[in-house]
């Protein structure tokens, strides 16, 4: 986390559990991080990563979403925003594609607006892992 904060970033992280029951058996669950990272400077990008399914294809005959060109990303990962340029030229990056599809593919989430990012990650996070950290370092510009 030392690196995050001398770059400016504050971290808040919670963590999210979930059960699958069975008449009222546990039989199942997943645990989460939900990381809520606040950046130094705003950026202007305003995009949601989602799992690609099928609402989100049905979605699609309505409003157009990007395509990176990667069929890897494009097949897991549903990207949802209104700047569209920003968000283009973010995923431009084949280690940033890599990164949100691995957390997506987990059952996570990542949400970039403005100064503000929410990222929804597999497992039980108690230290800032190395995608997380090149994800926001990105934003920042660093």
């Amino acid at each position: 986390m030392s690196d995050l904060a001398s770059l400016g970033i504050t971290v808040q992280r919670s963590f999210v559990t979930s059960a699958t029951e069975v008449n009222g058996i546990a039989v199942g669950g997943d645990e989460m991080t939900e990381l809520a990272f606040t950046l130094p400077a705003a950026s202007v990008m305003q995009v949601t990563f989602t799992k690609e399914g099928l609402g989100k294809k049905l979605v699609k005959l309505f409003k157009k979403e990007i395509q990176t060109g990667d069929e890897a990303f494009d097949s897991v990962v549903y990207v949802s925003t209104d700047t569209t340029d920003e968000t283009t030229q973010f995923l431009t990056s084949n280690v940033v594609r890599a990164i949100v599809a691995r957390i997506i593919s987990g059952g996570g989430h990542v949400e970039i607006d403005g100064g503000f990012v929410k990222l929804l990650v597999p497992g039980h996070q108690e230290t800032d892992d190395e995608d997380t950290v090149t994800l926001v370092t990105v934003l920042v510009g660093k």
